[in-house]
């Protein structure tokens, strides 16, 4: 048999048994395509506002554990933030400056919700932050407060109450005005 012929004969062959091959898989796959009702997956932050704080134990960037009843006593805002969060990343210089003007008046706590330790600490100090920061290594803290998203401002007031919650990047005149709400 001349090799063109034998040639033409595997090519052939080959082709009949992609095709069966086809045929005996198609009836498995599903031609479906998959969607998703996201109408209730996105990632909304629960408001806090009149709900007393969330008693939880959270790290300090030294690795001590801190709860967050050692929060109270004092008006404090916390500022939920991670270092990858742009919006983050924008609003530290601000919140370094009025934790600075307000230090007498108002504590000012970062908690870190992805990084580790050294990370929160070498990056918040690239953007002058000098108040305390604090990991909430497990996300029980963001659990109990229903916050999916960040950044996250809260003004508590030292009873634990928080009067007020913002979502998203706040300027220097929003900080200022949620800082004068805290001290009212």
């Amino acid at each position: 048999m001349p090799a063109r012929t034998r040639l033409v004969k595997q090519v052939a062959a080959i082709f009949i048994v992609f095709v069966l091959g086809i045929l005996l898989v198609q009836p498995f796959i599903s031609t479906e395509i998959e969607t998703y009702d996201l109408s209730n997956e996105i990632a909304t932050n629960t408001d806090n506002t009149g709900r007393r704080l969330a008693e939880v134990d959270l790290k300090s960037v030294a690795g001590e554990i801190v709860s967050t009843k050692s929060l109270l006593g004092t008006p404090t805002i916390i500022n939920i933030w991670y270092s990858t969060c742009e919006p983050c990343r924008r609003e530290l210089p601000v919140l370094a400056s009025a934790a600075a003007q307000y230090r007498d008046l108002v504590r000012f706590v970062g908690i870190n919700i992805k990084d580790s330790a050294s990370v929160a600490k070498e990056f918040a100090a690239q953007y002058g932050v000098e108040f305390e920061l604090l990991l909430d290594t497990n996300g029980l803290f963001i659990s109990e407060l229903g916050i999916a998203t960040a950044p996250v401002t809260l003004a508590v007031d030292a009873q634990g109450v928080i009067i007020d919650q913002v979502a998203g990047e706040m300027s220097a005149s929003e900080l200022d005005e949620l800082v004068r709400g805290l001290l009212k």
